[in-house]
């Protein structure tokens, strides 16, 4: 009964959702800490793609920027520009475009580019693909359904995270692939290099945890025997 128990506590450690983190320089925008990312933490459930992008500043106490994913799933993809058109751009193409911000009530878009830029949905509409984005005093976190980006388990895929102003000639005043300053001004273009992180979907870790359960109860079993 102890071993049971070890393992049943094992499974409890399991169930809650892991999360891959990557890390960014500080300091290293023209505007302040606001729009200055520290890391951004990746995770998945078995439906959704979750991004929590942590920053240097407070988005409650000051509601107006915004936080951007550039995804890139497959090959191509476009190599200009975005679903919001800001001065944003990925050198190896970029194919979803996860649009959030932090001011009237928090909310979020789902850009596709197949050729060109369409909104695939947002908080504001149906939301089908269930978009949400929440926020604390220290970071900004985005949520996706997996099937509205075309991936699964074991898929993976390379992004970008940027941040931004309220204008929408704003470029990308941080990202997350870059240490050094990205722009000096709110209009400069910027363009994410070859060297961009990646993120592979993993199956829950309830469902890990479950598998590593039956296979402790297997081995159990043909101890006592």
């Amino acid at each position: 009964m102890k071993k049971l128990l070890v393992i049943l506590s094992s499974l409890a450690l399991c169930s809650g959702i892991f999360a891959d983190s990557y890390s960014d320089a500080t300091g290293d925008t023209f505007f302040g800490t606001l729009l200055d990312i520290t890391s951004v933490d990746v995770a998945n459930t078995a439906n959704q793609l979750i991004f929590t992008i942590n920053i240097a500043g407070d988005p409650v106490a000051t509601d107006w920027g915004k936080y951007l994913v550039g995804i890139n799933t497959t090959g191509g993809g476009d190599t200009a520009g975005n679903g919001w058109g800001r001065p944003i751009s990925m050198s190896t193409g970029m194919d979803y475009w996860l649009g959030s911000w932090v001011d009237s009530g928090n909310g979020a878009e789902l850009w596709n580019y197949s050729g060109s830029w369409s909104m695939v949905d947002a908080t504001y509409n149906a939301n089908t693909i269930n978009l949400s984005t929440t926020k604390d005093t220290s970071s900004v976190t985005v949520a996706v359904d997996l099937s509205a980006l075309g991936l699964a388990v074991g898929n993976s895929f390379t992004f970008d995270v940027y941040t931004t102003g309220g204008g929408g000639t704003d470029g990308a005043i941080d990202a997350l692939s870059d240490d050094l300053q990205t722009i000096a001004n709110w209009g400069d273009a910027y363009q994410s290099g070859s060297v961009l992180d990646s993120y592979t979907i993993v199956p829950e870790p309830s469902v890990i945890g479950l598998a590593a359960l039956a296979g402790a109860l297997v081995l159990l079993r043909r101890r006592r025997r």
